[in-house]
This record gives structure tokens, sequence and C-alpha cells, in this order.
């Protein structure tokens, strides 16, 4: 499973398709990978069994990367992206790429924020060319940050009227208590007012520059000559060799007490997750880590859904992950039941957790759950632009050998190492329990 693809919803606009390689292939392999003389990485895949491309360009800066007092400015930044240069007026960018055939977004994160087209992929350079002026040259104009700052409140206001949204957030803030992780992607009310132009001029000029910034480019094209097609697009692009200083070393002590949240909402059923600290990504704990999220509740024949939801009835779904970052990670078990289930959920949480940290998996279950991490890595990078992501986001959060090492990885997993990793991190006096509940509920 890709590492950031999980039930949190901390990945804002992303939504792909299209470009789908023969069967077969290797998903990731082969690529080229440049370093121009500006510092811009350049990664760049072969994909002929459709005449399209998917043409990406990640910045290294998310919402780990802001000052409190500017929280959300890396998503706002990414809204003002669309919202006119120069060269191209609001509305150009979207009209040439729906007339070309294709499609554009954008997405933010922590520790990221993303771009990109999808065209036929004799368009591939006028698709370069229309992110290259946006990144390098948009005028955030004084009206469209007034127009952009509304539809990112009403963003917020969303994510407050959602359950599973605000819970997720409400997570984040503890297990991550005093880190820059622990911020909301979209900031907030108060943060958003304060966002102006000269903010995001001087965070063009601090983080979107050649050699923080990652071009992935993956589809029917011919690897040499995108390459030079991109020297001579950003060849004025200049670099700042101190961009990577602004770039926080974050430094996470894990929690030795529990740490509990609960709130009341006009909901009909508890929303819930148990939690606790992990590694981060490229740590070797990071494979076994996910196939014990894997055993205990990712699909309908894990151990927590065959017990919570088909055996006794007590939930009405319930989910396991693993999401690393860079510099720490999270491991987290979800569900949502009737209020008066909690106790009962609980205690078979509990002893699940009890029984993977002191019993062997069989064999059986671990190659099943490891097959199945496998597959779904296979299919998370069947097109064009899933590759790309994949290779965007490990070159920008680890390194593209860690996406490589995946199946590998995943297929050295023991029995052992999986009760380890849950004798070491699944702690009973180190979690993080958050609750959102109906208000009448005084459990």
């Amino acid at each position: 499973m890709k590492p950031w693809i999980s039930t949190l919803p901390l990945l804002v606009g992303l939504s792909m398709g299209g470009c789908i390689p023969r069967r077969g292939e290797t998903p990731l392999s082969p690529f080229t990978m440049r370093v121009l003389p500006n510092g811009l990485t350049v990664l760049v895949k072969e994909v002929h069994s459709v005449p399209l491309v998917a043409v990406f360009l990640w910045a290294r800066t998310g919402s780990a990367n802001e000052p409190d007092s500017l929280n959300g400015i890396s998503h706002f930044f990414e809204h003002m992206f669309f919202k006119g240069t120069e060269l191209h007026p609001k509305g150009d960018m979207d009209r040439i790429v729906k007339r070309l055939g294709g499609y554009n977004n954008a997405f933010t994160g922590v520790e990221y924020t993303g771009y990109y087209i999808v065209v036929p992929a004799e368009h591939f350079d006028t698709a370069f060319a229309l992110l290259y002026d946006a990144m390098t040259a948009s005028v955030f104009l004084p009206e469209e940050i007034e127009l952009e700052r509304r539809v990112i409140e009403e963003e917020i206001r969303r994510k407050e009227d959602s359950p599973t949204a605000k819970l997720h957030q409400m997570f984040l803030e503890h297990l991550f208590k005093g880190t820059p992780y622990a911020r909301p992607v979209l900031g907030t009310f108060e943060t958003l007012a304060r966002i102006d132009r000269e903010d995001f001029l001087r965070y063009l000029k601090d983080y979107y520059v050649p050699n923080n910034v990652v071009a992935v480019i993956v589809g029917d094209v011919e690897t040499g000559k995108v390459i030079e097609e991109v020297r001579k697009c950003t060849e004025d692009w200049k670099p700042d060799p101190e961009v990577e200083k602004r770039i926080p070393k974050i430094s996470f002590v894990p929690q030795t007490e529990p740490r509990i949240c609960e709130i009341g909402r006009d909901v009909n059923q508890t929303y819930w997750i148990l939690g606790f600290p992990a590694p981060g990504i490229g740590e070797p704990d990071e494979y076994p880590l996910e196939v014990a999220a894997a055993i205990l509740g990712t699909g309908r024949s894990s151990r927590l859904w065959r017990r919570l939801v088909e055996q006794e009835g007590l939930a009405t779904t319930v989910s396991a992950w693993y999401w690393p970052l860079r510099y720490a990670g999270a491991f987290g078990i979800e569900a949502h039941f009737p209020p008066e289930s909690r106790k009962r959920v609980e205690e078979i949480v509990w002893e699940e957790i009890g029984k993977l940290r002191d019993e062997p998996v069989e064999e059986v279950e671990l190659e099943k759950v490891k097959t199945m991490l496998l597959s779904d890595f296979a299919y998370e990078n069947e097109s064009c632009a899933d590759i790309a992501e994949t290779l965007g986001y490990y070159a920008i959060v680890s390194s593209v050998e860690d996406a490589l090492e995946y199946p590998s990885k995943v297929r050295e997993v023991t029995a052992e190492q999986v009760r380890e990793v849950i004798r070491r991190y699944l702690k009973p006096e180190a979690y993080t329990l958050c609750v959102l509940k109906p208000k009448a509920d005084k459990r």
C-alpha cells in the first residue's frame, strides 16, 4: 500500500487516472532520473501502451514547513496556483488543458505540494510549460486571494462538520503534540485571515526553487527529448542554496503516557481512534508495521473486522493503518459503532493487539496478507498518473529506492518481526485515544 494512502484525509485535492501499462510490466521501473544544473530533479518513465502522458511538479513543502502564524499557506498557495500568471490569466490553464483533451489538478500534504496535468502525449511540451509558468510566475491578485480565502474557509467548515475529518485532526493534534505534524493542512480561520500577497511572494521565493522541486513525467514519451525540453524550459530558474535550511528537521519524542480526548457532537454513533507513535518512512520497522496493520484491520478478512463486524456485530466499520512521515509515523485503529458497544469494542481491540503480540502469526495468514499488500501496490500503480504519484512522493519524502524496494521488503517480513513491532510500539501505557461521540452519551 502507498504509505500516504490511509483513512486519514490529509491529502487535499487528489484525483487521477488514465494511461494503463501493459500486463506484466514492472509498475515503477525502469525509469531515468537526472538532476539538472539548476538542481531540478527530473524523473522520466516511458509507458507506450496508451498515447498519454502524466506531468507532475512536486514541491518539497507542506503544512509542516509553515510558521504557526501562517498555518495553511501551503494549501492556500495551491489554490492560487490556478488563478493566473502574466502569460496565462485566470482560467487559461483549465481551458487549454480541456481543449487538448486532458485534465489537471493539485494536492497538498503535510510534507509536499503537487501539481499535475494529464494530456495526450503529443502535448507534453504545452503541459510542462503551463505547470512551470504557474509554479514560478503566479501573480497573486488581491481580489483572487480574497475569493480563495472564502473558498478555503468553507472547506474548513465542511471538515469541522464531518465526524471522521474532525476525529482525524483531533488524533493528529494529540499524537504529534508540539510538532509541525499536528497542524491542520487547511490552516485555521485565524491563520488564513493573516495571509496576504506579500506572504505568497515570500513563500514562492523561499520554497518554489528548482533544487526543492521534483518533475515526474510518465507516459508515451522519449526520455532524452523530455529531459532536454525540461532543461530548456527551466534554464532561467535559479536555485537557492539556502532552501534546505528552511526545511525543518522535526524532532519527535514519542509519548510515555496515555493521551485521551473526547468530544460530544450531534451524531448517532461513536467515532473512535486508538493510535500509537511509530517510526517514519525508510525505518527498518516500516514494513513489519504495515503487515501488522493489515493483519489487524485491512479488509473484511482482517482479525478486527471478523470479530467486531461479522461475529459480534458491534461495529459498523473498523480499520487499521500505518502512516509513515519523514521523521515520525502513526499506527492507528479506527472504528465506528453504537455508543453502547464501546466497552466491548475496546476490550476486543486490546485482546487482538495482545494476541498479535504474544502469538506468532500462522504462515498461511502471513502470506495471505503479504499477497494482498503486494496486489494493492500493483493496483495502485496501474496508470501513468499513479506511477508518477508514487515516484514523486518517494523522491520528495524518502527516496525512489524505497519505492522500488517495497515488494521485496514486504516479502521479507517474518512472523517474529510482526510480534516485535507490536511489542515495541503498541504499548498499553503509551497510546492516544480520540473519541467523537453523541452528546447525550455519558460513557
